[in-house]
């Protein structure tokens, strides 16, 4: 029997430590005896070798405007097309041009009217974010609606981990699709730092040509570290895709409705998510080392959930978001 001092000893110990480091200390008790291969996955094959590849599948209510719901709404907006501002749109329209195929018959601006039409009508992701960004902001609800227009099972809902802010090794590739209402999140692990390049051409190998990313501080974070990590490795991709980084909706959004717009505020108000034993993405490094340094998959455990929770909360937002433009 343990004497009750010691005990006592051991519990005043562990409620004196800070929580970050009580929770890694817990982990690596609990796991002690586990190897990687206990944290489940498989193994895949890349044109850069074998990386453990964590698969998870679970239901998600996720669901944009369609099509037509964006199409009405955009061909109603004339400050699309160029060299027409808000007081030539007004004029226009009191002149009988109420829509875009109205427009068309107009002398000077019917041209520009149907090569909007056109690209409008391919239902192209790519192009129709082009084409809104040239005349509204990247973060501006417009832009948005474009995500109405890729499929599904399109989208790629991205977020990594890495041992830094920049230069340093991406120590887990989260991404994941949806698809028949499930999201399937798939994480490609670092079992070792060596591994780097696998997990790089684990992801590539996801995205095709009509990928969208969605992200959150990805067009300032992620896309940027992976494309640098690429570049170290000299491996070869082109990753430029139409992005909706939803950082950026969520400050034009909810600034004004939320204490901040973190995704665990946001995941909070809108979902009811709270987390347990999360690890804040600022000590994921040094939960990474102790993993490399004790042999004990124990500090891997809240990194891949985070990581998860991160990357199905996306999607959640991107729906969310939809239901209220």
């Amino acid at each position: 029997m343990t004497p009750p001092h010691h005990s006592q000893h051991e519990e005043y110990l562990r409620k004196s430590l800070d929580p970050i480091t009580d929770l890694k200390n817990r982990l690596l008790k609990k796991y002690e005896d586990q190897t990687v291969e206990d944290l489940g996955g498989e193994l895949i094959e890349t044109s850069e070798g074998e990386v453990l590849c964590i698969s998870n599948r679970e239901k998600i209510d996720f669901k944009l405007k369609s099509h037509h719901k964006i199409r009405k709404s955009l061909i109603n907006d004339f400050k699309l097309l160029p060299g027409v501002g808000e007081a030539t749109e007004n004029r226009l329209k009191a002149q009988g041009f109420k829509t875009m195929e109205c427009l068309e018959q107009h002398p000077k601006f019917g041209e520009r009217a149907s090569i909007f039409l056109e690209k409008l009508n391919s239902k192209s992701c790519s192009q129709m974010c082009d084409l809104i960004k040239t005349r509204y902001p990247a973060s501006h609800p417009r832009v948005l609606d474009c995500a109405g227009f890729s499929q599904d099972e399109h989208f790629i809902f991205l977020d990594i981990e890495t041992m830094g802010l920049s230069n340093q090794p991406v120590i887990l590739m989260g991404e994941a699709s949806i698809e028949d209402g499930e999201i399937e999140v798939r994480q490609y692990l670092l079992r070792e730092l060596g591994e780097e390049p696998a997990v790089l051409s684990a992801f590539t190998q996801q995205v095709t040509p009509e990928t969208s990313f969605v992200s959150f501080n990805g067009v300032t974070f992620d896309l940027p570290y992976i494309k640098n990590r690429l570049r170290y490795h000299r491996i070869k991709y082109d990753l430029d895709r139409p992005h909706f980084d939803l950082l950026h909706y969520s400050r034009r959004f909810w600034k004004n409705q939320l204490p901040n717009c973190k995704l665990t505020t946001i995941e909070r108000h809108f979902f009811d998510i709270e987390r347990i034993d999360d690890v804040p993405g600022s000590h994921i490094p040094g939960y990474y080392n102790t993993y490399l340094k004790e042999k004990n998959i124990g500090p891997l455990v809240p990194i891949i959930e985070h990581n998860r929770l991160d990357i199905v909360t996306l999607a959640l937002i991107l729906s969310q978001m939809h239901a209220e433009i």
